[in-house]
């Protein structure tokens, strides 16, 4: 999150950046009654497991600060995870820097999936995965791993792809991770800057900035940050969270310093909202080296919370595809045993084209080709213990299901 330090940068680049613009499409969401089954599912896949990985790796780096050298490292890292999902797009998109002594830093990483209906109207959420900390003035040299600030964030878009990519959905859905929100939102203002010139229709934008720190003695529940224009948004958030989570406090709330990238895009006129952890009692932790596991994030229930909130929006909104579900759910694609701990034997009298597997942190660590044979055994004794992803691609499509290694 990017604190008050950087007020004056902002001032250079305009005071009129801090009024939201008028909605360049205006949209109506949906009054949810009841559950949805498969929403629910999907909501339950969200692994602590992963998460932790995410968060543990990201605040590995020694920093992420936007101007280190370290920060390629990272944009790498990213690009090379979202192209192991089963995406349509994954790209760098580039951006200038202004009035901050450098002109290049690494680059937003965008990861799209396209709708089947209308794959011209798009569902964005999105968070930063740069790092600060107030520790001195040599960006090689500063310790700044930023787990709540904003690993959290990066770990629960990741997971949200990872699980998501595996389905249909009627709008795109685009996955963000942005740089420089720590020098004032400046990789998401970019971002939103070309959406905007493009044009492009944004049914809504869902911002994950810091949800691993819970005070002690509290119970997990949501500060939501928007402004009076996305209220509609907002009350679609709401009515989802009261549907899926009644016992869970949510309340409007606003931060007297600070600010994050949804505020990127309600400026240039899209519907956007912040699920935050608390704007009174956030991690103390923030902007220095004690932001890291177990201190800053000390409660990964609550971040398993805010992953599964922002997968069940997102995916409501973009429209599940609930045929998509049904072909993953009914296929005639056998898997046995399961849980497994040797020989696993595959069979679809559809004929297997290929077979690919994916640990829980969605990387791809098995992938061969078939001939449309209907079995195939493989062999996971060297697998460590934990759940995986094996997607198989036949004659009519893909499907994914999910088995146990022990």
């Amino acid at each position: 999150m990017k604190k008050i330090l950087f007020f004056t940068i902002l001032i250079i680049n305009g005071l009129f950046s801090f009024a939201q613009a008028p909605h360049i499409y205006e949209h109506t969401y949906p009054v949810l009654t009841e559950e949805n089954p498969q929403i629910r599912a999907l909501m339950d896949m969200v692994s602590i497991d992963s998460l932790t990985a995410t968060i543990e790796h990201l605040s590995s780096y020694h920093t992420r600060r936007y101007d280190s050298r370290f920060i390629y490292d990272v944009q790498d890292w990213l690009m090379n995870r979202y192209e192991t999902l089963n995406l349509d797009t994954v790209y760098l998109h580039d951006f200038q820097l202004h009035g901050l002594g450098i002109t290049e830093t690494a680059d937003n990483v965008i990861a799209i999936q396209r709708g089947t209906l209308y794959p011209d109207e798009y569902v964005v959420c999105g968070a930063h995965y740069d790092s600060y900390a107030y520790d001195g003035y040599d960006p090689d040299t500063i310790t700044s791993p930023g787990a709540d600030d904003n690993a959290t964030g990066v770990a629960g878009i990741w997971e949200t792809a990872r699980l998501l990519s595996h389905y249909k959905f009627d709008r795109s859905i685009i996955y963000c991770n942005f740089n420089a929100e720590e020098c004032g939102l400046l990789g998401s203002a970019a971002f939103a800057k070309d959406c905007a010139e493009q044009r492009m229709d944004i049914v809504g934008y869902f911002n994950m900035d810091m949800n691993g720190y819970l005070e002690e003695g509290s119970d997990i529940h949501v500060h939501l940050l928007y402004t009076t224009r996305d209220s509609i948004i907002a009350d679609f958030f709401y009515n989802f969270c009261e549907v899926y989570y009644p016992e869970m406090p949510i309340r409007q709330a606003w931060m007297e310093h600070g600010d994050s990238d949804y505020s990127s895009f309600n400026r240039n006129g899209y519907a956007a909202l912040h699920p935050f952890e608390d704007v009174h009692a956030s991690s103390p932790f923030i902007h220095s080296r004690l932001d890291v596991m177990g201190l800053s994030v000390n409660n990964m229930e609550q971040s398993k919370r805010f992953a599964e909130l922002n997968l069940g929006a997102v995916a409501i909104l973009a429209g599940l595809n609930t045929s998509s579900v049904e072909e993953n759910e009914n296929t005639d694609l056998a898997l046995y045993p399961n849980p497994v701990k040797d020989q696993l034997k595959l069979f679809s009298m559809e004929g297997l084209n290929s077979v690919k597997i994916y640990n829980n942190l969605g990387q791809q660590i098995f992938s061969e080709a078939l001939n449309g044979t209907e079995t195939f055994t493989l062999d996971v004794s060297g697998f460590h213990k934990g759940l995986y992803v094996v997607s198989v691609t036949t004659a009519y499509g893909m499907m994914s299901k999910t088995i146990v290694v022990e």
